[in-house]
């Protein structure tokens, strides 16, 4: 439910070979969108995990009210399914947005989508919180926490050029989907396990991958930015969506006994 559906490259890829970045400077822009060549890496990439950062409290703090109240979220399942699926479809159609109108917007737009996307994962996740132990989803969190964390480390200390191991991973999560769909309607043994220990390292490795990638939006767009403030919210989300889905299959597999 929230596997990052569009290419994750595109939004780079569709201007670092252009010289022509079609930027109307700061006219007409938020406050906040105050990046450009004076910025520097380091305090671009806070902008990026900054970002990152406020969907996951917006998300998490969602959830935390859904889950601090199980039996309404259980009635409200059980009368209202058609609404929470709704909810799931405007996720997809939210991240979609994004992911292939993100050079046609102004940045307060995609930023709004981006915190607009944050809520609807709340509401949808907290509902599947409500059947996990309460401990188990907070070892869960903290495992993530200290996973993305090291995978961070490592994307932006690493000498190592990450590029073709995109291609790697999205293949990868290509392949996750498809067997998440067979299993779905096939019983095999131990194939949920494999699955959850799958996407757990899809998602540790996109973690690093998405993590160098802002290199490589700073240094396409530092001379440009409205692109620049784009691309820090896109990479916020492709880091956000690393995190929820780490944190959701580690969930899925310690859970699997609950």
């Amino acid at each position: 439910m929230n596997n990052n559906p569009y290419d994750p490259n595109g939004f780079y890829n569709g201007y670092e070979n252009n010289g022509n970045y079609g930027g109307n400077g700061m006219n007409g822009y938020a406050p906040y969108v105050n990046a450009g060549a004076s910025v520097s890496l380091a305090d671009y990439t806070k902008k990026v995990f900054g970002w990152m950062f406020v969907g996951l409290l917006i998300t998490f703090g969602i959830c935390l009210a859904i889950v601090m109240d199980p039996i309404r979220t259980m009635i409200f399942l059980d009368n209202y399914m058609g609404v929470y699926f709704a909810l799931l479809i405007i996720e997809l159609i939210l991240v979609f947005v994004l992911g292939f109108f993100v050079s046609k917007m102004p940045p307060a737009a995609c930023l709004a989508i981006f915190l607009a996307y944050s809520v609807v994962n709340g509401l949808t996740i907290g509902p599947v919180l409500v059947f996990y132990d309460a401990m188990t989803a907070v070892f869960a969190f903290a495992v993530t926490a200290g996973v993305f964390g090291a995978m961070a480390v490592y994307g932006t200390v690493t000498k190592r050029d990450l590029s073709n191991l995109g291609t790697v991973l999205i293949f990868g999560l290509i392949g996750l989907i498809v067997f998440a769909l067979i299993g779905i309607f096939v019983n095999i043994p131990m194939f949920d396990l494999l699955i959850c220990l799958a996407g757990i390292a899809i998602f540790v490795g996109f973690t690093a991958y998405d993590t160098q990638k802002i290199k490589k939006y700073y240094a396409a767009f530092q001379n440009n930015p409205p692109l620049l403030a784009k691309g820090a919210i896109v990479a916020a989300l492709d880091l956000y969506l690393d995190f929820i889905n780490i944190f959701l299959y580690l969930l899925r597999f310690l859970g699997r006994r609950n």
